[in-house]
């Protein structure tokens, strides 16, 4: 029979570790030490020994309890106090420290061209040949004397489907009527800050992961990362992530997005303290750049050639990472850095403020003689028609607390129906915007689904959606899904309708006033932000509407009649559909593929007065 082990060590001692404070542990200390040490000290008052025995080990035990405390609590976003704690939750959680955000406004450039005559029409139109092409970066002016950039180049010759101008086109006349020039107008999008261009001289030493700290803080976009040797570093999320995504222009005017490989990159990172931004590269030899391969860790064995016995060795573990598989660390060459600075509440301008022209670069045909070039360069004017938004102060760091626990949630792949709409729709608009999207399941093969999407056109109109967006859409998605899914992109369909109301006014109203206000408010039921793919029109909607208006004793009849077609000069869909046979329990019914649109808003809802 074996032994109980545990009646060898006396008396077994009950032990609690519950005590948070210094009285708490100064009094368990005082109760163990009169149980089991009661024959050896009997004085534990204050000025006596043991007392400060006990005081000094209730003091380290509360101190041990508040670090430890601590400790748990910066476990916590919520109760996070310490900001390398915060900023570290904040990384982790894939959110994006930023400084100062700057503001942005759409300005209006204007030039004056000269003229010529379209050989087709004979009409007086903007000489083509003269018009120029205004670069990006062209920097503006306030009068409060925040700078603003230029974010895009502006083609004044760019023209659309239709064969016209994209740009605003207004004839100047003479006295006697004769036109003497044209004046055209081009909006763009205009970006606040400061702009800055620094350069690195690296060393021929091989460093990896090197990292380069830019001069300024509250950087709010990096431009431009290259080096001496023509190479270009383009940012991404990780340096684990191989490709990126890159902007043609294509002879049509339209943009395409590619998706490249991306040996040189690097990552950027905002420290909370001083915004102050520091860009990452990888941790592969430039030199080793053709061999992008995964190094072999066998490659590493010693070979015994014989010998039965061998000795212990070091293995350094950084001949692993010197792999361009997290991209190129650069050396031996000056690293030029472009980036764009600075921002604040201050910098949303009033409208109609940004008038001054500093730097600006034109691009002309060659044959453009150089008085012409000169004439346009100085008939150059701006102005913003709207105020500029969007400038505000860094997040503090309660806003970032604020940000983790709803971005935890965040996946950089396409998982659920949600996940895949909000990819669409954030898409960047120089490659199409969608204006509404919807997922079904394919009947026909339950591994794939069917992608519906719309688009408008420049007047807000729903029009198919571009074979160029749907081929960027399947690029820029293919990046997300998963191993195995597969989608079909189509184009949603458009039902368009009228709207005929019947209705009796009391006499005393004025007839053509009620009616006019009657058709600006059901015409607000139906507008672009209110219709959506597989949404249903409820007829009760439009009766509440029009009997809730002051001056109408009844509404006897409500109808919707599906219009296609060209209907007196004005162009709807081609979709037919009975309306009358798809109404249920009060509602249109309108399939997922389906979005309904009133597109003549005051032609196509008619108000007949009984």
């Amino acid at each position: 029979m074996s032994d109980n082990i545990k009646s060898k060590f006396g008396l077994q001692r009950k032990r609690n570790y519950l005590n948070r404070d210094f009285g708490d542990f100064r009094l368990e200390l005082l109760r163990y030490a009169n149980t089991y040490f009661k024959d050896k000290i009997q004085d534990f008052s204050e000025a006596s020994m043991g007392g400060l025995f006990l005081d000094m080990a209730a003091y380290i035990g509360d101190n041990m309890s508040f670090y430890l405390d601590h400790q748990f609590r910066e476990l916590n976003p919520a109760t996070a106090v310490e900001a390398q704690n915060i900023e570290a939750m904040v990384r982790n959680a894939g959110i994006k420290i930023m400084g100062d955000a700057p503001a942005s406004v759409n300005v209006d450039f204007y030039i004056e061209v000269g003229i010529d005559t379209d050989p087709v029409t004979n009409q007086k139109v903007p000489k083509r040949l003269e018009l120029p092409i205004i670069k990006d970066g062209a920097k503006l002016e306030s009068s409060a004397g925040v700078t603003f950039f230029l974010t895009e180049p502006i083609d004044f010759s760019e023209r659309n489907e239709n064969g016209t101008y994209t740009a605003e086109t207004v004839a100047i006349t003479n006295s006697s009527g004769k036109i003497e020039s044209f004046v055209m107008k081009r909006t763009a999008l205009c970006v606040s800050g400061e702009l800055k261009t620094q350069t690195v001289v690296l060393g021929s030493g091989f460093v990896p992961f090197r990292t380069i700290t830019l001069e300024d803080p509250h950087v709010t976009s990096i431009l431009r990362v290259y080096d001496s040797d023509g190479n270009d570093y383009h940012e991404v999320e990780s340096l684990s992530q191989d490709t990126v995504f890159k902007k043609n222009r294509l002879s049509n005017g339209t943009n395409s997005i590619e998706v490249i490989a991306s040996p040189y990159r690097y990552i950027a990172r905002t420290a909370v303290q001083g915004r102050t931004t520091t860009i990452r590269f990888g941790s592969g030899d430039g030199s080793n750049i053709k061999d992008a391969r995964v190094p072999d860790p066998s490659d590493m064995a010693l070979p015994l050639y014989g010998k039965t016995t061998f000795s212990s060795f070091s293995l350094d573990p950084n001949r692993l990472l010197q792999s361009p598989s997290l991209g190129i660390s650069p050396s031996n060459t000056t690293m030029t850095i472009i980036y764009r600075y600075g921002g604040g509440a201050n910098h949303n301008v009033a409208n109609d403020t940004i008038t001054t022209v500093s730097k600006v670069e034109f691009e002309f045909l060659p044959n453009v003689s150089y008085d012409s070039a000169r004439a346009i360069r100085n008939s150059l004017s701006v102005s913003n028609p709207t105020a500029g938004t969007g400038g505000a102060a860094a997040p503090s760091l309660q806003d970032l607390k604020n940000f983790v626990t709803s971005a935890r949630t965040m996946q950089n792949r396409v998982v659920t129906t949600e996940d895949l709409l909000a990819r669409i729709y954030t898409l960047p608009t120089e490659f199409g915007v969608v204006y509404r999207a919807n997922v079904l399941p394919n009947p026909e093969n339950a591994l794939s689904s069917i992608l519906y999407v719309i688009s408008r056109d420049a007047t807000g109109r729903l029009v198919p959606a571009s074979d160029s967006l749907k081929k960027n859409l399947s690029t820029y998605l293919n990046e997300f899904r998963l191993i195995g899914d597969a989608m079909d992109v189509l184009d949603a369909t458009v039902v368009n309708f009228r709207i005929n109301i019947e209705c009796t006014f009391s006499p005393s109203v004025n007839k053509y006033e009620l009616i006019s206000l009657i058709i600006r408010k059901v015409s607000g039921l139906y507008t672009a932000d209110t219709m959506a793919l597989g949404k249903s029109i409820v007829k009760s909607d439009i009766f509440n509407t029009v009997f809730n208006q002051p001056g109408v004793i009844a509404v006897p009849k409500i109808e919707l009649v599906n219009i296609a077609g060209t209907v007196q000069k004005k162009t709807y869909s081609n979709t037919q559909k009975n309306l009358e046979m798809c109404l249920v329990n009060d509602e249109y019914i309108a399939e997922p593929h389906e979005i309904y649109e009133l597109r003549y808003a005051k032609a196509d809802i008619s108000v007949t007065v009984l």
